[in-house]
């Protein structure tokens, strides 16, 4: 990893920016090389990432039948749209989008604590409700559904559907 000054200039301070490039293998995506600006005077850090490696573009369904679901291993990857359509719930991909390793009971989570942004009108109310009850091992099935058009994404069981996308 070999750091080099930049012509490119700091939006903080304005000094120069140093640029690093590394690649690396990981679990999922496969290799990756990781840019790095870094402005050694006020620590700004600005970091991109390219993926090499895409598989097939696929859809992937898993139905939450019980409690213990709750802990499979989801990977989600940047350019994947997590779907709920029980809940009518969606996580979209962003232009910063940045893939991660969570469980069901963690994406499940992750939307009740968005709903506090949405306000406290008794829709949203019970839909908290709903995701409360499903976390907590209420009877209510609920499907994920991983819309992922690199092909990175999984979810952890023998019971996932996996579709092809044209």
């Amino acid at each position: 990893m070999d750091e080099k000054k930049t012509e490119s200039r700091c939006p903080n301070c304005n000094s120069f920016l140093y640029y690093i490039e590394a690649d690396n293998e990981i679990p999922y995506e496969g290799k990756i090389t990781i840019h790095t600006y870094v402005c050694k005077n006020c620590n700004y850090k600005n970091i991109t990432i390219d993926r090499h490696e895409k598989g097939e573009p696929k859809i992937i369904k898993f139905k939450i039948k019980n409690k213990n679901d709750l802990k499979t291993i989801v990977y989600r990857s940047p350019d994947a749209s997590v779907h709920i359509p029980e809940l009518e719930a969606e996580i979209s991909p962003g232009i910063a989008s940045k893939g991660y390793i969570t469980t069901i009971e963690g994406i499940l989570t992750s939307i009740k604590e968005k709903l506090s942004i949405m306000g406290d009108d008794e829709n949203i109310n019970v839909l908290r409700q709903r995701i409360e009850g499903i976390i907590s091992g209420a009877e209510e099935s609920v499907t994920i559904i991983l819309d992922d058009d690199s092909g990175q994404s999984r979810i952890n069981s023998s019971r996932v559907e996996i579709i092809k996308k044209k």
